[in-house]
């Protein structure tokens, strides 16, 4: 039987001066592993916010992209030469107020025709006119700009988020010849 007095032989006897050093060592650990921890959470905030910003910037250009082919489809299918603006939502309703909503607006400027020339792709060119219309090879050039914004009044305050222009030129032939005139289309 042991009494309480006797120290026990694997108990090592301590110095007073390093009384306490462990608990430092830890505490200085666990300050370098915040320091990491915080700088991981700051270099994941900032390449989140990248990629929504790149994501923003595909947007519109693709927006963009698109206002170039209606401004074709328009002058194909309706042979307006006039610029339209379109507006675009993310959620496909109207804007309304009292409510964050996000959306693109495409404007598409007025058509202007750069050259004319004769038709190299039809036979019709052959005797210059078919059915007493003059056929033609013409090239128009036009700007397609998108906007990304946000709005919380219905579309009367508008922030910019991102811009992108793209400026287009289309070949057309054949097209039947005529003087383009973006006033006469508005009306």
């Amino acid at each position: 039987m042991r009494t309480a007095n006797h120290s026990s032989p694997a108990r090592k006897a301590t110095r007073s001066g390093e009384a306490g050093s462990a608990y430092i060592a830890v505490l200085v650990v666990l300050v370098v592993l915040t320091i990491l921890a915080l700088a991981l959470s700051l270099i994941t905030q900032t390449e989140t916010q990248i990629g929504n910003n790149e994501r923003t910037v595909n947007r519109v250009f693709y927006a963009a992209d698109a206002g170039t082919q209606a401004g074709l489809a328009q002058v194909m299918v309706d042979r307006d030469f006039s610029g339209h603006t379109y507006l675009l939502t993310d959620t496909g309703l109207q804007l309304v107020t009292s409510a964050l909503q996000y959306g693109t607006q495409v404007a598409i400027s007025d058509f202007s025709k750069v050259q004319e020339g004769p038709c190299n792709l039809c036979e019709i060119n052959q005797s210059g006119t078919y059915g007493s219309k003059d056929y033609k090879k013409t090239i128009l050039a036009f700007t397609s700009t998108a906007s990304r914004f946000a709005t919380i009044t219905a579309g009367t305050t508008k922030t910019p988020l991102a811009q992108e222009t793209i400026d287009a030129m289309f070949e057309i032939q054949p097209i039947e010849a005529v003087v383009i005139d973006p006033q006469k289309s508005k009306s």
